[in-house]
């Protein structure tokens, strides 16, 4: 066996372990997010898959909508005293983010999948964002 076989060899093997891992990993937060379908309701939840997978953290994490709850209120309220303080456009986006991300609910996997996936945060607070937008219907020509 040449050394370039040998290296795909060992590539497929490592990859093959990591995806009967990942597929695992895939079946318990598919569970998790059919639960919080039925707690909050269909299309009040929305998966935020990660790249790449990290043994021992989820595959997506799971964002809420802030409807019906005192979260974009807040949300809104901080934003409007911050006006061009970005800090405090970020701490408002923060909070809006740790209020609606439901999965996982654990602090150390939360904290662990903060530290794995920087962009979490910001992109749970984006999507819980478009929960609460209302879209425009074109109007329909004869």
């Amino acid at each position: 066996m040449s050394k370039v076989e040998e290296i795909e060899a060992r590539r497929a093997a490592r990859k093959a372990e990591s995806s009967k891992a990942r597929d695992a990993q895939y079946e318990k937060d598919l569970e998790a997010f059919e639960a919080l379908e039925i707690e909050h309701g269909d299309g009040c939840v929305a998966r935020l898959s990660v790249r790449g997978f990290v043994p021992g953290l989820p595959t997506f994490a799971v964002v809420k909508s802030p409807g019906g709850t005192s979260f974009y209120k807040r949300y809104t309220d901080m934003v409007r005293r911050a006006q061009k303080n970005t800090q405090a456009i970020g701490a408002a986006q923060d909070m809006l983010a740790d209020s609606c991300l439901v999965y996982p609910a654990d602090e150390a996997t939360r904290a662990a999948m903060f530290d794995a996936f920087p962009g979490l945060r910001i992109t749970a607070a984006i999507r819980a964002l478009k929960f609460v937008e209302l879209e425009e219907e074109e109007e329909k020509k004869d």
